[in-house]
């Protein structure tokens, strides 16, 4: 049996720009594996899973954000108690639109050619503004004009979440460390084996990180360890 492919004119109405939706998910027989005619983000609000993405399978949990381009083959399998996420779905030309005025030459979010998509795990109340942003949207005809609104609105974040190296506040001893944390055996250690890379104790570098990251270690451990994941 070939994968679906999920069209757009089957989630929207003639007038509408863009699909927005909260699903839960209880099983993998929810969903389908499929690719679409559109391109896709959807962020985790609740609950844990996994996601099976072009044969690989990657956990997902509060903060995940990920973002699905047209070819991409995926479903997904919750855990115990379910996963709730929220999704946009919106056209072809609207992402041609986003890469040709804001992105043009870049190989991140929706332009990376790795074999998994961007993904990113944020920090729960980063995802929280977006759910709420979302709802505002929801409140209000599903035109262009609240489609680019949100969209603008998710990418500004994750530009202010992702600017790791840019970011001159943050001291060359933990941009040392992030870019040494990179190994399978580092991962073991943890946030233990994150401090003793950076030379530091724990609470220094726990401080430091949400000082200048806005986040915990843990959060940061665990989205180094994600990134290196979705790189294999």
């Amino acid at each position: 049996m070939g994968v679906k492919k999920f069209l757009l004119k089957n989630f929207i109405r003639g007038d509408e720009a863009f699909h927005l939706a909260r699903v839960t998910i209880h099983s993998r027989h929810d969903l389908s594996l499929h690719k679409h005619n559109f391109a896709e983000i959807f962020w985790v609000e609740s609950g844990s899973g996994t996601h099976l993405i072009n044969d690989r399978k990657i956990s997902l949990e509060p903060g995940h954000l990920v973002m699905i381009r047209p070819d991409d083959q995926h479903t997904f399998m919750s855990a115990r108690g379910g996963l709730t996420i929220m999704n946009l779905a919106f056209p072809l030309d609207t992402l041609h639109h986003l890469r040709s005025r804001y992105f043009a030459g870049t190989d991140s979010f929706f332009w990376t050619p790795d074999v998994v998509p961007y993904q990113t795990l944020l920090a729960v109340s980063a995802v929280r503004r977006i759910s709420q942003r979302a709802e505002e949207v929801l409140q209000n005809r599903k035109s262009s004009f609240y489609l680019d609104h949100l969209l603008l609105f998710i990418f500004r974040l994750l530009f202010d979440n992702d600017s790791l190296a840019a970011d001159q506040k943050i001291p060359a001893w933990l941009n040392h460390a992030i870019r040494g944390f990179s190994t399978p055996l580092m991962f073991k250690q943890g946030v233990r084996g994150f401090a003793g890379l950076a030379e530091r104790n724990i609470d220094h570098v726990n401080r430091t990180v949400q000082r200048t990251l806005h986040k915990t270690l843990t959060d940061l451990v665990t989205e180094l360890r994600m990134n290196f994941a979705s790189k294999q």
